[in-house]
């Protein structure tokens, strides 16, 4: 069974290994301009065009690189699509340097790197940087749209986006196109400006109007639109008469727990008295870190025996580090850092028992959907994304901020052994339901049948 997609006007129910290197290098060009209401002829139009919001980076030696996960995800599309345009950013090395969580990887190694055409973009994550860059990029995206039968636009920000900036070019040229996104943008700047000073909660709220208004014409001008998780969904499928609920997820089929495993995994369950906790993503307000760290010391001030560990990295790393000692969690709490390696990262979601998740904003993260494929069960805050994956079972929530009833639950779930052996078996069970080849290929069949 693969992942179901949904399209409704109600809310909806839920019921290739990396090629080797190739001496041939992905085409790496500026496109030729043109006006914005010139048209090439539909009959040479060819491949599909995404503009997306992962950067491109130079690499010392000049060759273009990009997230690992980004082109497998270029890999997958381009089993379905003969030639795949890419156009996105290019990140300004000082900027790249204080990435702590990407993993790079030279384009040119992707796998039959002729089918792809990448085309950097100016960087312009500022009101004045995207205002001075606004008229060239219009253009060549005119160029590019002109050129290409599919057109594909992930929204990615208000300011530097140039997928909708793409989309507003395809809309004067009456192409149809496709957006896909996994966050509600206008209610994510609220969300992680709640604990700031007032100065920048008016900002916010400013950037949720103007993100607000931006998007929805975007989505409503769409002709299909591609809504990673229940959150999106529930938030933009009116706005597009073709909405379909996906998911997004870059492991492969052969990373689901094998069988043996699950077994050995359960039958310990009940004799280990530690509770094994694990999360791995980016240490920003969106994940709320220190809401995690608390729901974790509140739990062991219950009594709880255990053990947690935060896989990644990021800009609140010092004060959850401050806080843990605070909280006397040091023997507890471990932060690894970034792991660049994929495999050792779903061991360590295989060693747990519980993702311990304290999501604040309306998105899409894969690592729950990541933690069904270990088969460990998900524990955090209440979503409509988290809530739609678990129709079946395998998770427990609290509402959002409540850290304090998270600890709680853990509690619960630690004392609990039936039921938390219980969690662990249906997200097991869940997690055979998703792999990169399966909803990459169920989404090329909806880009060909809306977008043709």
């Amino acid at each position: 069974m693969t992942p179901q997609f949904i399209k409704s006007s109600s809310p909806p129910t839920q019921d290739q290994a990396i090629g080797s290197p190739n001496q041939l290098a992905p085409v790496f060009l500026e496109p030729s301009t043109s006006g914005i209401n010139s048209n090439s002829n539909t009959a040479s139009r060819q491949g599909m065009l995404i503009v997306v919001p992962v950067s491109f980076r130079k690499g010392a030696s000049g060759e273009l690189l990009f997230e690992a996960q980004a082109c497998n995800g270029l890999e997958c599309w381009a089993n379905s699509f003969e030639k795949v345009v890419v156009a996105a950013p290019l990140l300004p090395e000082a900027i790249a340097l204080q990435q702590k969580n990407i993993t790079w990887r030279d384009t040119a190694t992707l796998f039959k790197p002729e089918r792809f055409e990448l085309v950097p973009l100016p960087w312009a994550c500022s009101p004045r940087l995207f205002a001075t860059h606004y008229f060239s990029v219009r253009q060549q995206l005119a160029a590019l749209i002109d050129r290409c039968q599919y057109l594909q636009f992930p929204l990615g920000g208000l300011f530097g986006d140039w997928g909708a900036l793409a989309a507003q070019v395809a809309y004067q040229k009456g192409r149809p196109y496709a957006i896909h996104t996994d966050l509600v943008e206008e209610q994510k700047v609220l969300q992680v400006s709640q604990d700031q000073n007032w100065f920048n909660r008016l900002k916010a709220v400013a950037r949720s109007v103007l993100s607000k208004s931006y998007y929805h014409r975007v989505i409503r001008r769409s002709t299909l639109a591609l809504l990673h998780g229940s959150d999106c969904y529930t938030a933009y499928h009116s706005l597009c008469q073709n909405s379909f609920l996906v998911h997004d997820i870059h492991t492969k089929p052969q990373d689901v727990i094998p069988q043996t495993m699950l077994q050995e995994k359960l039958k310990a369950v009940a004799g280990d008295r530690t509770l094994r906790i694990c999360y791995t993503g980016r240490m920003v307000d969106m994940k709320a870190p220190l809401q995690w760290v608390r729901a974790i010391g509140e739990a062991r001030r219950l009594g709880v025996e255990l053990q947690a560990t935060w896989v990644g990295d990021g800009e609140l790393r010092q004060e959850m580090q401050q806080l843990i000692e605070e909280l006397g969690l040091k023997d507890c709490i471990e932060l690894t850092g970034y792991e660049s390696d994929r495999q050792k990262v779903l061991q360590q979601l295989r060693d747990a028992h519980i993702l311990l998740f304290t999501h604040i904003t309306p998105e899409s993260p894969r690592c729950l959907i990541e933690a069904f494929i270990s088969g460990t069960a998900i524990v955090g805050y209440s979503s409509h994304y988290a809530e739609d994956l678990t129709r079946q079972g395998g998770g427990a929530f609290v509402p959002t901020h409540c850290w304090n009833q998270l600890g709680q639950l853990l509690q619960e779930l630690w004392q609990d052994r039936c039921r938390l052996t219980q969690l662990i078996q249906q997200a097991a069970d869940q997690g055979h339901h998703f792999n990169d080849e399966a909803v990459f290929l169920e989404r090329s069949q909806l880009i060909k049948q809306y977008l043709t």
